[in-house]
């Protein structure tokens, strides 16, 4: 799932679709949310006892799987060299294993990718020594894991109907996922029924309390139909512990992007200001700069957990 966040909603799906969800609150349950904002036909609201910020209603099933469609990496730019995108990503998922490596001590074992698109992250695992395996919801980004990493190494569908047996993962690795799930507590109680005793569990999710929420308020690029759940540290830190996952270290993540990554995602996805300032640095920059690589911190927190 990982990827620059998005502004807009996409296409409305068909009107069957558009049956919104009433939900509690998936950290402490509660059903009183305090609207905080509407944009775009969607209602971001906080749970008063636990101060989880999520979307209410949310999007049906149906809604959901037309958002994750064939063309949903799209904006990533997958199959165009042009915005080296492998590499992008590869050098991002190299400082998150590193960063875990260094934090826990933990260099080799079976990890598991949830949401590993085409295997960008699995792939660096395997150079660092990993024996790699994922879950993807994506049928076209799936096949092309499969080809990749072998099809018993890879799980087109959901964590829950993965044939994994229980202990088998030294790492879990969640990026930009567990504001995507239906309920983040029950994957997370997968996840540890799946890792091996004191084994990791790695989350990259965007950070509702961070400086970027804090500068671009209701226009922060991150509130999108899909992310149905919004962390801060705290809340992030209470949702792992629920699932008895202790938090080894957290902190501020930052991605490595280019000009013509970011312009190409938000000339798709309008973002007011944003949009324009990155049309002209990228009209300004000659393409030597426009695709060199650069670390930013972008409003993601990366936490890394242990099985209790």
């Amino acid at each position: 799932m990982d990827g620059i966040a998005t502004q807009n909603p996409p296409a409305a799906a068909p009107a069957e679709a558009q049956v919104r969800l009433a939900v509690a609150c998936d950290l402490c349950g509660a059903n009183e949310p305090v609207t905080l904002f509407e944009k775009t036909g969607d209602t971001f609201v906080r749970c008063p006892r636990c101060n989880l910020v999520y979307l209410y209603p949310q999007p049906s099933d149906s809604e959901l799987s037309a958002i994750y469609g064939a063309h949903y990496y799209d904006s990533w730019g997958l199959g165009d060299a042009a915005t080296g995108l492998e590499r992008l990503k590869k050098r991002t998922f190299a400082l998150m294993l590193e960063r875990m490596r260094a934090q826990t001590g933990v260099a080799g074992g079976a990890l598991l990718d949830l949401g590993c698109a085409t295997g960008f992250l699995l792939s660096v695992a395997q150079g660092m020594g990993f024996t790699p395996y994922g879950v993807e919801l994506n049928a076209f980004s799936a096949e092309k894991a499969k080809a990749a990493f072998g099809d018993a190494n890879i799980h087109c569908g959901r964590i829950e109907d993965a044939p994994f047996p229980a202990s088998s993962f030294e790492v879990i690795v969640m990026s930009d996922l567990l504001e995507h799930v239906r309920k983040p507590t029950d994957l997370l109680a997968r996840v540890h029924d799946l890792l091996k005793p004191d084994g990791v569990a790695v989350v990259v999710a965007p950070d509702v309390g961070g400086l970027s929420h804090l500068l671009l308020g209701n226009h922060w690029t991150d509130f999108k139909r899909e992310h149905l759940w919004y962390y801060d540290r705290r809340t992030l830190r209470a949702t792992l512990a629920r699932a008895s996952l202790r938090v080894v270290k957290m902190s501020a993540f930052p991605k490595y992007l280019s000009l013509e990554y970011i312009h190409r995602q938000l000339e798709t996805f309008h973002t007011p200001g944003l949009t324009q300032l990155a049309r002209l640095a990228h009209k300004a920059a000659p393409r030597w700069v426009a695709e060199r690589p650069f670390p930013i911190f972008a409003g993601s927190m990366m936490a890394v957990a242990r099985k209790r």
